[in-house]
């Protein structure tokens, strides 16, 4: 193996394979007049290599280094029984690294970008290899926890917020911190997607004869004698069958009942009870003579959920089934979307699920937080707010902590959130001064710190924006009046109130108006020697059918030819746009026309049909169809995107598509009411 500026050579430690290997060493001399440095050249045994044997193989060899080295290229080459010792290093270096920052005023904000962007990367390197344990990860955890909290003059401070809520996504109340061990499976999936979808390659290959000879990696097992690296990709292909979905080709490897070939969130096997059914593969469900399915014996068979989707699913005999990754739209392995799936299976395991965890945090809009027009340094703040996890004194003495729980501004109350800030008395001035004292009264009914912020999101921008950064530079003057400095006054608050306004405002004031979109956009005709095909798809969620639609225009914006239709089993709308431009493509050929431009205000099928990279989605099999039509069908076929503006007709084709019993095409001429907005799309209609 040639592998990065070393030549690896593995053989079986005996003393007729040295020898051998001396042999093919020496031709290696003779022949290219190179002779290899023995000096630079060592020898690495496994650990249970006898010293004999070792003895023997180096006299044959002459050479007398032997490696020592624990680790190679960053990773460790031996794997003992103590797994934590082994990846003890990667614990050292993360605590090491956070060791140097302690000392650094960071906000929060600060903290968080240094604990994603080099804290949390320090063990990817070895998690794409290995299974760093489930225990050390928690333990690389708890030192990112401790310095997330921590302040600097107390590093074991009290950790408000659970380790669990800070590894959710901002948009369900956390802070989008990594769970790392969950990380590290969705890398080791990585690597059995690779396995599954690339069987031909080296490693592959090797694999394959050693551990899971005749089957897929989705069929491997876990076996007596395997290797530490195996046992942990075997970890990977557990999450990896968890996304994993078939597409149907030709039906002959899926079997009907067993694999998931569903694409649907809640199972992605059928629902169905077998019952009798004598069906086996999905190859019995597709009629041998038209290619498509057979409808009546699928809706005999299955029930209306299951049928509704096996019906919409596109198909190809010429192509054999293959997997996709269903969690991401174009049905290709991501370790993002992998890990979001662990995640989702961990909160469901663990009863913490969105959907039933809290109800409140569930409703309570935490993307609002991150989209305020504050620095985010402040959004952290908010976000302590919301989950109520500000150190105000009584919310320290319900942790147990015996201490005085005055506020350390007036010496007259009881500090909480409420007092601190609606009812002390400076901080009530200030209210006053922003000309803000009918909104602090209505905010004394009010009794969490998310009832507050939904109040505040009523407002107006410019008032939400004062409200919020007159709570953070209170909290702030308090902070350090209870560190024992001098605390300011309620002037000087409000006088930072402003700064901060007028500061983010100017550093944020942009000139988007050369970036919006003139209200003079519309419908361009294509060059003389071709044809324009607008096409746009319509559909109904809750009945999953829809319609399609499509005009063909020449360079002098004449109709050319223009159709409509119904469309009974669709996945989603995505479908129907696809669906519109096959029609549109197929009606075009028939024409006889060779140059055309296919236009869809539908981005994504337009990035679908301009490469492969929707291949492996669930409609994969139509995309290639249309490709292929456009390769095969016309002498010149692109396919560009266009604003919803100027494909308006094509629009309004769809929509009649939905309420049609069959296809209906027209040649030259259309509706009237389709005509006058054809007339409105030629040059210099309406200038």
């Amino acid at each position: 193996l040639f592998f990065a500026d070393d030549t690896l050579v593995l053989l079986k430690a005996t003393a007729s394979g040295a020898h051998c290997l001396r042999k093919i060493l020496q031709l290696y001399e003779e022949v290219l007049g190179q002779v290899i440095n023995k000096d630079k050249t060592s020898v690495m045994f496994s650990p249970n290599t006898k010293v004999q044997v070792q003895q023997q193989m180096l006299a044959e060899l002459g050479i007398s280094q032997l490696a020592c080295n624990e680790k190679y290229l960053g990773l460790p080459v031996y794997i003992g029984k103590s797994k934590k010792r082994m990846f003890e290093y990667i614990k050292q270096k993360v605590w090491a690294r956070i060791q140097g920052w302690q000392e650094k005023l960071l906000s929060k904000a600060g903290k968080e970008i240094m604990i994603k962007a080099v804290a949390q990367a320090i063990p990817t390197y070895a998690m794409a290899c290995f299974d760093l344990t489930q225990g050390l990860c928690q333990e690389i955890s708890s030192i990112i926890g401790r310095y997330w909290w921590s302040q600097q003059d107390k590093i074991n401070k009290i950790h408000w917020v659970s380790w669990e809520i800070l590894t959710r996504p901002k948009r369900r109340g956390g802070l989008g911190f990594r769970d790392l061990y969950t990380f590290n499976i969705a890398m080791l999936a990585r690597q059995a997607w690779r396995l599954l979808i690339f069987p031909d390659t080296l490693c592959a290959r090797v694999l394959r004869a050693k551990y899971y000879a005749g089957k897929t990696v989705l069929e491997a097992s876990v076996k007596a004698g395997i290797s530490y690296t195996w046992r942990s990709i075997l970890k990977g292909v557990n999450l990896l069958k968890e996304g994993i979905v078939w597409r149907v080709g030709n039906g002959t490897s899926v079997n009907i009942w067993s694999d998931p070939w569903i694409p649907r969130d809640i199972s992605r096997r059928i629902i169905t009870p077998r019952r009798g059914s004598l069906l086996l593969m999905v190859a019995e469900l597709i009629n041998p003579i038209t290619g498509t399915w057979d409808e009546q014996l699928i809706k005999e068979t299955f029930w209306d959920e299951d049928a509704s989707i096996i019906l919409a699913l596109p198909i190809s005999q010429d192509i054999d089934d293959f997997p996709a990754w269903h969690p991401d739209p174009k049905g290709v392995f991501s370790v993002k979307s992998a890990y979001t799936l662990g995640i989702r299976i961990r909160d469901h395991h663990n009863g913490a699920d969105a959907s039933t965890s809290n109800g409140e945090a569930s409703c309570f809009d935490w993307k609002r937080v991150w989209r305020m027009n504050v620095a985010n340094k402040v959004k952290v703040f908010v976000w302590q707010l919301a989950h109520n996890s500000l150190q105000v004194k009584k919310n320290i003495a319900r942790r147990g902590v015996k201490l005085d729980t005055l506020c350390p501004i007036c010496q007259r109350f009881d500090e909480d959130m409420g007092h601190l800030f609606l009812k002390c008395k400076k901080m009530r001035l200030c209210w006053l001064l922003l000309n803000l004292e009918e909104v602090r009264v209505s905010f004394l009914q009010l009794s969490t710190g998310r009832d507050m912020l939904e109040k505040i999101w009523t407002l107006q921008d410019e008032i939400q924006q004062k409200i919020i950064l007159l709570l953070w530079c209170w909290w702030s003057a308090r902070n350090k009046a209870n560190a024992g400095e001098r605390m300011k006054s309620s002037q000087e608050v409000v006088s930072d109130v402003f700064y901060h306004m007028n500061a983010w405002n100017s550093a944020n004031h942009q000139k988007n108006h050369s970036s919006k979109l003139s209200g003079s956009q519309t419908w361009k005709a294509p060059p003389e020697d071709f044809y324009k095909i607008n096409c746009d798809g319509s559909f109904l969620p809750g009945m999953c059918r829809g319609g399609w639609g499509f005009v063909i225009r020449n360079h002098l914006g004449q109709v050319a030819a223009a159709g409509v239709g119904p469309a009974a089993y669709l996945l989603n709308a995505q479908h129907a746009e696809a669906l519109a431009c096959l029609k549109a493509l197929e009606q075009a050929a028939s024409l006889g026309m060779q140059r055309v431009i296919l236009e869809t205000d539908a981005i994504n099928v337009v990035n679908a049909l301009g490469g492969s990279c929707f291949d492996r989605s669930s409609l994969g099999m139509m995309f290639r169809e249309i490709r292929a039509n456009m390769l095969y069908d016309f002498s010149v076929c692109s396919i560009s995107h266009c604003p919803r503006v100027c494909n308006s007709v094509a629009h309004t084709l769809a929509t009649m598509g939905l309420n049609c019993e069959s296809p209906l095409i027209w040649m030259g001429d259309v509706p009237e009411h389709v005509a006058v907005m054809v007339s409105s799309d030629l040059p210099g209609h309406g200038a």
